[in-house]
């Protein structure tokens, strides 16, 4: 069995790689879920090692980690930052046990994800084959990716048109998933709240007019009906959406599939 993924203990710099996780791709959370999970104390995870090296005594590795999703080659594809962890030994030398605190446990779909990514790229439309209420593992993914991927630092001048495909707009998870793909390609990222999307969209943009043609948008603004609270009063999720878009200089055109 291949190395999948290495934990990193921070303040050693020591890593300790392992064939295999369990217990560690655990998160049930929903877009919706994400202002109280955020407001509640960091969860604990417990997660088991399977068939690890490490060249350092258990008793010294301690701290905050990163949890380091490997490719085939070795490299990181992403990793989870995680607080005061702990090693101990496991039930048999096959596995060591870590547990530690984190903010968001990661989504239970995500490991499928990462395995499917290792083997080839993500191909466009592909996020729209998760069920709703687990596309934000796709979210997680690509993030993380995003984040580790060498092109996060590119400023080259962005195209002036882009396409969003709509059907499968069905929740603000999947508007993100779609409007990723639609700007950054395949497996692409955009930001999963509406504060990062503002944010995205001011640094790739860099204030530049552009269109985007949101192909089928009735059904975003159907699904995505639902009303927030925002500075100044209450907006509806679909509204809020056009409007980050709007301020980013975003023309959006409704289109036809």
């Amino acid at each position: 069995m291949s190395v999948k993924y290495s934990v990193r203990f921070e303040e050693s710099d020591t890593f300790v790689s392992a064939c295999d996780l369990e217990g560690f791709f655990v998160g049930r959370y929903s877009d919706d879920d994400f202002g109280a999970l955020l407001d509640a104390e960091n969860a604990r995870v417990t997660f088991r090692l399977v068939r690890p090296t490490l060249d350092a005594p258990i008793e010294t590795l301690r701290g905050d980690i990163e949890v380091l999703v490997l490719d085939t080659e070795g490299r990181p594809m992403g990793r989870y930052v995680l607080w005061a962890a702990k090693l101990v030994a496991g039930d048999t030398p096959e596995y060591l046990v870590v547990t530690a605190r984190t903010g968001l446990a990661p989504h239970a779909e995500a490991r499928r994800l990462w395995d499917r990514f290792r083997v080839s790229r993500p191909q466009r439309g592909e996020w729209c084959t998760l069920q709703v209420g687990a596309r934000e593992a796709w979210l997680e993914v690509a993030g993380l990716r995003y984040a580790e991927s060498p092109s996060k630092g590119d400023h080259s001048v962005p195209p002036r048109e882009f396409v969003m495909e709509g059907d499968e707009i069905k929740d603000v998870a999947s508007f993100f998933c779609a409007i990723g793909e639609a700007f950054r390609g395949p497996g692409g990222y955009m930001g999963c709240s509406f504060t990062e999307l503002d944010e995205s969209l001011e640094g790739y943009l860099q204030g530049a007019p552009v269109r985007l043609i949101w192909r089928n948008i009735s059904v975003a603004r159907s699904s995505l009906s639902g009303v927030v609270d925002i500075a100044g009063g209450s907006i509806s999720k679909f509204d809020l959406l056009l409007s980050i878009l709007s301020q980013n200089n975003v023309e959006v055109i409704p289109g036809r599939s």
